[in-house]
């Protein structure tokens, strides 16, 4: 089994968080850890995503006898993701993961609470990259899911925490048997209909059997490089940023950022689009069009998502 660390400080395992909890494996397994290691200040947060009739109600039963036998909290809320996913017009994953952040950021807000503890692991990690991957990634995607991510919206701030990111499927199956610990099988993790189903039962089988190993580690080290490379681009963006933002909102084409290597122009138009202007959408791809328009003699506009443009004059770019 994984082998983990000794358990934390009191005054860190004294400070409350909130458990996202399924009512899986991989959650029931967390939720046990995290208790082992002296975490008592919890509070379970579960999301019915109203996605498989009675399975999804028994779910929230089991959650809500977890927290009955561990004395904490629980917060239960129930939404139709599939209704929302239409109205909205997004996927299924991506309208339940903005409504699991709806729900989390509004416990957080009720509970004074700044910390969220997600139940991702080894092999989510490798499905992930493998994902970003085929999507046409940059390397922050090939980065996979950091250990902690802070997500902000507005002036409130959650660190999403994942405190078993190094432990593999089979380690988590051991902890179970180890511990007797009742957990509830999600019937759709096994359909085919999902990518990400596909990606667990067919694609990372299929390269075990290609390459004869287990390939998931390997993906997994590519991700930690890809996040140590991604910090140190990212870094370098933030110096350049600091004098090539304009107030205007547009950015400066100084002779001193043509004169930067294509990874470090690449990253500052990234950050300038995606985090300084928040434009939605922005790909991989729109970047690589983006970095064209830093040479004088490339395209003095690029067409961006949502109907907007990139263009150049002045020496300077901005969004139209």
């Amino acid at each position: 089994m994984k082998s983990v660390s000794k358990a934390q400080p009191t005054s860190e395992a004294d400070l409350p968080a909130l458990v996202a909890i399924s009512g899986g494996r991989d959650s029931v397994v967390m939720l046990h850890w995290l208790i082992s290691q002296g975490r008592r200040n919890l509070i379970l947060c579960h999301l019915n995503h109203s996605l498989r009739g009675r399975e999804s109600g028994q779910d929230a039963a089991l959650v809500r006898r977890l927290a009955k036998q561990h004395s904490l909290p629980c917060e239960i809320q129930k939404r139709d993701v599939a209704a929302f996913a239409k109205k909205h017009q997004l996927s299924l994953e991506t309208a339940g993961r903005q409504l699991r952040h709806d729900f989390l950021f509004a416990v957080a807000e009720k509970h004074s609470v700044g910390t969220v503890f997600l139940a991702h692991h080894a092999d989510d990690q490798a499905e992930t990259i493998l994902a970003n991957l085929c999507r046409g990634s940059s390397t922050a995607g090939l980065a996979g899911m950091a250990r902690e991510t802070l997500l902000t919206r507005g002036s409130q701030q959650l660190s999403l925490q994942r405190p078993l990111l190094e432990w593999r499927r089979a380690d988590i199956d051991a902890y179970i048997t180890q511990h007797q610990l009742t957990f509830r099988e999600d019937s759709s993790n096994l359909s085919l209909q999902h990518r990400r189903n596909r990606l667990r039962h067919q694609v990372l089988p299929l390269l075990n059997d290609i390459f004869g190993r287990d390939v998931s580690p390997i993906i997994a080290r590519l991700g930690r490089q890809a996040q140590r490379d991604d910090a140190t681009l990212s870094k370098m963006a933030g110096y350049l940023a600091k004098t090539h933002f304009s107030l205007d909102g547009s950015l400066l084409l100084s002779p001193a950022l043509r004169l930067e290597p294509a990874a470090i122009q690449s990253r500052l138009l990234q950050t300038w689009l995606v985090e300084h202007l928040g434009l939605a959408g922005i790909e991989n791809a729109d970047i690589e069009s983006a970095l064209t328009m830093l040479d004088p003699k490339g395209p003095a506009k690029v067409n961006l998502p949502k109907n907007r443009h990139l263009r150049r004059k002045s020496k300077r770019l901005w969004v139209q």
